[in-house]
């Protein structure tokens, strides 16, 4: 008898590089580094598009959401097999919202299973929480409900195209050439929001030149984001999972081997960007607002060093601000975003200090503020902006330092105008959400097939 062979695998592009799928929907298999005149900076994807939407079907119809696990995880499945697990491919994280587990999970469920804060003043808290108006936001802030929200990125923008169409466009679909087959989600669900960009060196400039974009002619050439300073340096991200829940003590209860260890609290937001005021300032002003106003690098530098060695606490901040009148965005918050000293993970492996355990996957925008939306208003005239996804330990730790951002306290402190408190003043943030993002093992539907 012939030895068992798998002839449905045959065409499998995806296997053409063997990838180990990591724990984590947030690490990405196939990021490259790349050298910065002595920086490592990640060669993160060209493409991005993110895809909000609310369920379709009741609440409490457990039949029908177990089958909508079975359905997403197959069609998942699929377009991984079609496109390999990297920048080349495709790489999808898929994030759910507060309103899926209060309307769709029982209480006894998530109260035996959903991950709690254990930060001083919020233990017990679900380690995602509603998001907040904070100082600074425009009274138009809409702080958003989606039930879930896809994040896909390649560096093929049709491969986005075609996993979008073949996702949630009825009829027949094709993913590489190929007919999709057991891929449609859309009967489940109502898309809500289309939001599209990229994040490659010198697609910003190009981009906003070529639309119109006020300002967008002072990008300097090969910046990678409109506000010109690259945000992928490899030490200014968190590596590995250290944004878990679990991964680092002080933040949730999440222990090594439950259900959401490998999850992370994760921010979702719309940001637009006044590029006409930013570029009034030349390169030093820019410098020291993004880092710290002791920083000298050169104007052909627009990736100055992370390294834990140019981390800024709080006691240096507060020198900064009485010596120079200024408080660079990095060092406002590096207190709460980097390791204030050696600490052993949850895994058992020494963290140094100054580490950064906080992870940013933002990338730029030109749409006002979206491609599409069931919700908001939009505007033909293209803006800059960017659409801001960070991965924190918990939620409470986001809004902690996102609080710092705003900068309140330390502006009345040090009387600072607005425009020397890092780079807020330049900022409109327009949408906003608190998600979870589960492991990858439980990333359609999580818990769905506890009930």
């Amino acid at each position: 008898m012939a030895p068992q062979f798998d002839w449905t695998g045959v065409v499998d592009y995806a296997k053409r590089t063997a990838v180990e799928p990591p724990r984590t929907q947030y690490e990405l298999p196939g990021v490259t580094l790349e050298d910065h005149l002595g920086v490592p900076v990640a060669v993160v994807p060209l493409w991005h598009a993110i895809v909000t939407v609310r369920l379709t079907f009741p609440p409490g119809d457990k039949a029908q959401l177990a089958t909508a696990q079975e359905r997403l995880t197959q069609a998942l499945a699929e377009v991984e097999r079609v496109y390999p697990l990297s920048p080349g491919g495709i790489l999808i994280q898929v994030a759910y919202g507060l309103s899926y587990f209060r309307d769709r999970i029982p209480a006894a469920v998530t109260d035996e299973h959903f991950p709690k804060s254990v930060m001083a003043g919020t233990e017990g808290q679900w380690a995602i929480i509603d998001s907040l108006r904070f100082p600074k936001d425009p009274e138009e802030l809409i702080l958003e409900e989606h039930d879930v929200c896809f994040h896909l990125k390649s560096d093929y923008l049709g491969h986005l195209d075609n996993t979008i169409a073949a996702l949630f466009q009825p009829g027949e679909q094709m993913l590489n050439g190929l007919p999709a087959e057991n891929t449609y989600v859309g009967d489940l669900l109502s898309v809500t929001s289309v939001r599209r960009g990229f994040a490659g060196r010198g697609v910003p400039k190009i981009m906003g030149t070529r639309l119109g974009i006020p300002g967008a002619e002072h990008v300097p050439d090969g910046a990678m984001l409109f506000m010109g300073f690259t945000s992928s340096h490899k030490d200014g991200l968190a590596q590995g999972n250290l944004a878990s829940f679990e991964t680092l003590p002080g933040y949730t209860d999440v222990k090594v081997g439950d259900y959401f260890a490998g999850g992370t609290a994760q921010h979702l937001s719309h940001i637009g960007i006044n590029l006409e005021e930013w570029y009034k300032f030349g390169h030093k002003g820019r410098l020291h607002r993004v880092f710290n106003p002791r920083r000298t690098e050169s104007e052909e530098v627009l990736s100055p060093s992370q390294s834990a060695d140019t981390v800024v606490f709080e006691e240096q901040r507060d020198k900064d601000a009485a010596e120079h009148k200024i408080i660079g965005h990095n060092e406002q918050m590096q207190f709460l975003t980097r390791l204030k000293e050696d600490t052993v993970s949850a895994y058992g492996e020494t963290i140094s200090r100054g580490t950064v355990f906080f992870l940013r996957q933002d990338f730029n925008t030109v749409e006002n503020p979206f491609q599409f939306s069931t919700s908001s208003p939009i505007s033909p005239t293209p803006r800059a902006g960017v659409h801001f996804i960070g991965m924190s330990p918990s939620a409470q730790h986001f809004e902690k330092v996102r609080l710092e951002m705003d900068g309140v306290e330390h502006q009345k402190r040090h009387n600072l105008p607005d425009e020397n408190l890092g780079f807020t003043k330049f900022l409109v943030t327009t949408h906003r959400q608190n998600m979870m993002l589960p492991p990858r093992a439980h990333r359609s539907f999580p818990l769905a097939e506890l009930l």
